[in-house]
């Protein structure tokens, strides 16, 4: 039930922000009462900690997986961004900035925790890529940060009907190529 109930919470989270998201709402799109809700999560702020907590684990273990296969390093990026482009999107820093004020020090840290541990696995990938020689790359964790901000153009969208890049996997394979002009060996 408490996985049902995080998956459903994230979904809302993402969907409607955290201020449109009520424990109500939680329990209505769960088919479960508003009591049981609040058995699991004492209130609004942990049951969102807890939810977006659980969604970073998920990608992160995706990205290790993506990482983990065979192939070169370029065409499992491209897998990872396509992946990231099929999601609803959040922006972290979007969201941790509209949220900071409700949340407690210790649950800051813990989405922070969370949220680097993105950075440190695609740092991984981009560390055992420079051992393989497949690019040059001497801070390994600012072409992650670098990566992920370039994420964002993949789904950069203009309007309902005018997108900068027609599907997932031409933005995903433009986005890579621009970054490997500049890691590519």
């Amino acid at each position: 039930m408490s996985v049902h109930i995080l998956q459903t919470a994230s979904r809302l989270f993402m969907e409607k922000g955290f201020e449109s998201v009520s424990m109500n709402l939680v329990a209505e799109q769960c088919g479960v009462t508003k009591a049981t809700i609040y058995y699991y999560y004492p209130g609004k702020t942990d049951l969102f900690v807890a939810s977006i907590a659980k969604t970073l684990s998920v990608v992160n273990d995706r990205i290790r997986g993506i990482l983990s296969q065979s192939g070169s390093f370029r065409s499992r990026l491209i897998k990872i961004t396509e992946n990231y482009l099929r999601i609803p999107q959040v922006h972290m820093n979007d969201m941790f900035d509209k949220v900071k004020q409700h949340l407690t020090e210790e649950q800051q840290q813990t989405l922070i925790r969370y949220e680097n541990g993105l950075y440190e696995a695609l740092k991984e990938g981009f560390d055992a890529a420079v051992q393989n020689g497949e690019i040059a790359c001497e801070d390994t964790m600012m072409a992650a940060h670098i990566y992920v901000s370039m994420l964002r153009v993949g789904e950069r969208q203009y309007d309902r009907n005018q997108v900068l890049f027609p599907s997932e996997r031409e933005a995903a394979e433009s986005i890579v190529a621009f970054l490997w002009r500049g890691i590519h060996v």
